[in-house]
């Protein structure tokens, strides 16, 4: 008697592994692309001989209307001190 010949059903679990590959590619560019914004700043020493801790610098938008809202906030704070002083308890 014959051998029955087996059927090789790989190709569902080939199209799994490749989307699982294929989303692992694309979360983890999105990744990249947000941190190559950034910038990483060296310790040093001031001039005053105070050392800084190195740190990750965020990028800052150069649009108009990011920089107006800046500006913006900035004298809206100063207008508005009073909202945001702690206040002393007796």
């Amino acid at each position: 008697m014959e051998e029955p010949i087996k059927k090789k059903n790989n190709g569902c679990l080939f199209s799994i592994i490749m989307i699982v590959l294929i989303g692992f590619v694309i979360f983890s560019s999105k990744d990249n692309d947000s941190s190559s914004n950034n910038s990483y700043v060296k310790p040093y020493h001031t001039r005053t001989g105070k050392f800084v801790k190195g740190h990750v610098r965020k990028s800052v938008s150069t649009s108009p209307n990011a920089l107006k809202k800046r500006n913006y906030s900035k004298g809206y704070y100063y207008r508005n001190k009073y909202r945001y002083r702690k206040t002393k308890k007796d």
